[in-house]
């Protein structure tokens, strides 16, 4: 529910409510007072003013006209009978003495001083909480004597506490309304926004972890999805922030490691050469054959760090073309094969019979099938000179993937180094470390490059012992363009 509509609706019950309460209380006392119809009740309230005028006309004819009607005992019960019926009451006198007082009045004030009443009537009186007003008539009987007649009729018909004690009752319940509707109205709204409050000092002090959960709907619910939304990619862009600074202090740590040991070794020699150490042509040509393969090395690793950095960034551009996975692998591993028989490696190729074509970069593949086969290489470096060593390579087609398989003869990869051998500088115990030459970014900007193409790579064990490496890149899907005769594909 929205701040509007609550604020609307708390308005609405202070008005609504204490209506509400006040004519439940009504109805109660209504019923408590025996009254179980109340429009009989107000039916009644409204003929009294009808028939009080009936019988006070035929009062005040009586005592001017007929005032010996007083003296006979039944008709002043009638009277005061019909007169009490009608909350009034007669006290008639004869020559200053009370001759008659009517029951209803005693009923209401046993303990009244009628005789005092009589002499001196006020022009209002109280009896048992009811407002009565007097009306006095001198009157002369048939034989000439004095008589007094005094009228006390109901003047409200409800008590005379009523009004103020329902005024303060109305307002009672206003207030409690009132006071009741700020209170969970307002407890719906400051309770979130306390929360929201105490998860934004929270992220002051730097404390990302908790979770600021949406316990309302509407606008604060709203606020407290974003806030928590704000949270998450807040901590995650710290986290990243933290994981590049780590991998900044591990690439400066891996790079200084990998490129002092190069250095070194050039070092050492050019040392050699210059102190006369290399003292025959022979020396002297394999000194300087070494100090080449190790400047060699050196500008292997820069290249591949600066690709990695540029593809770790996002930097690169892809040049993406429709290709037949099948025939580019054909010509590819053509040009590998000769290479790869001189280290003494048999390349067995599967070839799909059936086209499939995929959207990729073909000078990144390149480099990408080209860094898997030399980590295979290198892996059966390992082995004895006598062992039997080959690569094979089969492409199949997936329902929406091309999937090309790399497997090696050699001893496979250890099951704690299966998940981290894509990470970069991770190298292997056996085999991936920097005396055969390895630097630690072959697989890993094979695993960059490959994501690069939307697709996914990884590595496991083959049956008959190896390491086998997966690449799974997506189909090309031909769609239609403008023109119905015009055809391009989706990458």
């Amino acid at each position: 529910m929205s701040i509007r509509v609550k604020l609307y609706m708390s308005y609405l019950a202070m008005v609504f409510v204490p209506i509400i309460l006040m004519s439940a209380f009504m109805i109660f006392i209504f019923y408590a007072g025996g009254v179980e119809d109340v429009r009989h009740y107000y039916e009644r309230e409204d003929k009294e003013s009808y028939q009080q005028a009936l019988v006070y006309g035929e009062l005040s004819y009586v005592l001017r006209n007929d005032a010996g009607e007083l003296e006979k005992k039944r008709y002043v019960a009638e009277i005061q009978e019909r007169l009490g019926e009608l909350w009034a009451g007669l006290l008639i006198s004869r020559e200053g003495k009370i001759t008659s007082v009517a029951p209803f009045l005693e009923r209401a004030a046993p303990n009244e001083n009628w005789q005092q009443l009589l002499e001196q009537p006020p022009a209002t009186v109280t009896f048992n909480s009811y407002r009565f007003e007097t009306s006095t008539v001198d009157f002369a009987y048939p034989d000439g004597g004095e008589g007094r007649a005094v009228l006390l009729r109901r003047n409200d018909t409800v008590p005379i506490y009523w009004r103020p004690v329902g005024t303060a009752f109305s307002l009672a319940f206003i207030g409690l309304t009132s006071l009741l509707l700020t209170y969970f109205v307002s407890r719906s709204i400051i309770r979130p926004i306390k929360k929201l409050e105490a998860a934004a000092l929270q992220i002051k002090d730097g404390d990302l972890s908790h979770k600021v959960e949406a316990t309302t709907k509407g606008e604060i619910g709203q606020l407290s999805i974003a806030f928590e939304d704000m949270r998450v990619r807040l901590k995650q862009s710290i986290d990243q922030s933290l994981q590049y600074e780590e991998n900044r202090k591990m690439l400066l740590s891996h790079i200084s490691h990998d490129l002092k040991t190069p250095i070194s070794a050039i070092k050492g020699y050019v040392e050699g050469i210059m102190d006369g150490i290399a003292n025959t042509e022979e020396k002297r040509s394999r000194y300087m054959e070494t100090i080449y393969r190790k400047a060699a090395d050196m500008d292997q690793l820069i290249d591949e760090l600066f690709l990695f950095s540029k593809l770790d960034l996002q930097t690169v551009a892809f040049d993406f073309k429709v290709i037949d996975i099948s025939r580019y692998m054909e010509h590819f591993l053509v040009e590998q094969r000769f290479d790869l028989e001189k280290s003494g490696v048999r390349l067995l190729y599967r070839e799909q019979a059936e086209p499939i074509m995929i959207a990729a970069d073909p000078d990144k593949l390149t480099r990408v099938l080209t860094n898997i086969l030399n980590n295979c290489v290198k892996y059966m470096g390992q082995q004895s000179e006598h062992a039997a060593k080959h690569i094979t390579v089969r492409v199949k087609e997936l329902e929406q993937h091309a999937l090309i398989e790399i497997e090696d003869s050699g001893p496979g990869i250890d099951k704690d180094d299966l998940p981290h051998i894509f990470d970069r500088f991770y190298r292997a115990e056996q085999s991936r470390n920097s005396e055969t030459g390895g630097s630690g970014l072959g697989l890993a900007i094979v695993k960059q490059i490959i994501e690069g193409h939307g697709g996914v790579v990884w590595a496991e064990n083959a049956e008959h012992g190896g390491a086998r490496f997966c690449l799974k890149l997506p189909k090309s899907i031909p769609v239609k363009t403008v023109g119905a005769h015009e055809k391009h594909t989706n990458h």
